[in-house]
């Protein structure tokens, strides 16, 4: 009996009626979808590799520019930390617009063009405005201007325009009427009026600033009178005693603002984040009276503004320095006029040591209970004056604020650090 088998569709039997080429065919076939179906895995996988370098890319993009702007934000925090705002306030003709050209000096502020244009003009008007002071008190001390030529002059004085220059002819006329016996006599009350306390020094180089070529040197500009409006600020960058770790320099922020009454109302917008006061008054003022109101005593009003600047509230823990100024004018005044015509109790002699201590005195009853404040005798056109003064301000304000400075400046330090490190961390994955 013959053998029986069934046919499984070998493809090689003959018996299943596929030939071998056609069973060939459909392995091909099949093999070709495979290869198919794995490159198209392939694809997937490489675009999905492509998608994740990509958003991979993007993070790191991402966590660069977040690093950016995390680690501008640390480095303006310690900057600012050594960024000291000064607010300098007193009452007018105290000498604070002085201080700050001098402060500028001392930091090598160079004044532009323009300014010396503006301190040139503001020199023929300081002239003019002493001059008719002087006239206006003519009557006061029964005094007449009798020549002819003076009496010319005293007509260009009174229409001498805002805006308007001398010639050389009409500074050197000033000077003759300056020179004259009525003027010299009315000069000698100037405690009972007010006048610029520059007027001997604007007299005196009147033709010298009328010249053509006048260029302003730095005495005129610190003598040059004015009156500040508003509210000027002005950035120092100024050396001191630095420790390791801390910037090269400090920024100083000094703030100006108009002594004035009616400038007054201004300074409240000035009053955050202050570091210290540098309250000046002029020791020349106890001779003399306001431009605002000519029957009140220039130093009466001085301790009265300095009494309320110091118990307000929001100078509580704010440190105070005073600059008692003008000590070249208080010691020639001193000689001639008593102190008791500003403090009728005064006991002492008119020796510049007893009469200053009298007034410094007068400055301490002002300050509430507890309340601390550095006295200092300055002339505001002696630059070593106000450097030696500056110096010891910011001594005493690194005392202060350094501890605080520090630990704060550490932290901040410990954070770019930590950031730092993360980064590189994650640049290595």
């Amino acid at each position: 009996m013959g053998q029986k088998f069934s046919c499984k569709g070998c493809g090689s039997c003959g018996t299943c009626g596929d030939s071998g080429d056609t069973a060939n065919s459909k392995g091909q076939v099949m093999s070709e979808e495979i290869k198919h179906d794995k490159a198209k895995e392939e694809e997937i996988a490489e675009r999905k590799k492509e998608e994740d370098a990509y958003a991979e890319a993007e993070a790191w993009k991402a966590e660069a520019q977040t690093k950016s702007v995390e680690e501008q934000l640390l480095y303006d925090q310690l900057e600012q930390l050594y960024n000291f705002k000064i607010l300098l306030l007193g009452a007018g003709e105290s000498g604070k617009s002085t201080i700050l050209k001098q402060l500028k000096n001392i930091h090598n502020h160079k004044i532009p063009k323009s300014d010396l244009n503006h301190i040139t003009m503001s020199l023929h008007q300081n002239i003019v405005e002493c001059m008719r002071a002087l006239l206006g008190a003519l009557g006061t001390y029964e005094q007449e201007i009798k020549d002819e030529r003076h009496l010319e002059t005293v007509k260009i004085v009174q229409n001498f325009g805002e805006d308007s220059m001398l010639t050389q002819d009409e500074a050197i006329a000033i000077q003759a009427l300056w020179k004259s016996e009525p003027i010299k006599n009315v000069y000698e009350h100037r405690a009972d009026y007010w006048i610029l306390d520059s007027c001997d020094y604007y007299m005196e180089h009147a033709a010298r600033f009328a010249e053509e070529d006048f260029e302003p040197n730095e005495e005129d500009c610190l003598r040059a009178r004015i009156r500040t409006t508003g509210i000027v600020v002005s950035e120092l960058k100024s050396k001191y005693a630095r420790e390791e770790g801390e910037p090269m320099a400090l920024t100083v922020k000094v703030v100006d603002v108009g002594g004035q009454r009616n400038e007054r109302k201004k300074w409240m917008h000035c009053f955050d984040d202050v570091k210290c006061i540098l309250f000046l008054s002029s020791l020349a003022g106890y001779h003399q009276v306001l431009f605002e109101d000519q029957k009140r005593n220039r130093m009466h009003e001085a301790l009265e503004l300095f009494k309320k600047i110091a118990h307000d509230k929001t100078f509580k823990d704010t440190p105070i320095f005073l600059l008692l100024n003008k000590k070249d004018l208080f010691e020639q005044m001193i000689r001639e006029a008593p102190l008791t015509s500003c403090f009728e109790e005064y006991k002492g002699d008119n020796s510049y040591k007893a009469a200053f201590a009298h007034i410094e005195n007068e400055f301490r009853k002002q300050l509430p209970t507890g309340k601390a404040v550095e006295i200092f005798d300055v002339t505001g056109v002696s630059r070593r004056d106000v450097k030696e003064v500056f110096q010891q301000v910011k001594a005493r304000l690194l005392e202060i604020h350094r501890p605080k400075m520090s630990k704060e400046r550490d932290e901040i330090l410990r954070k770019l650090k930590a950031f730092d490190s993360r980064w590189r961390k994650c640049v290595c994955m």
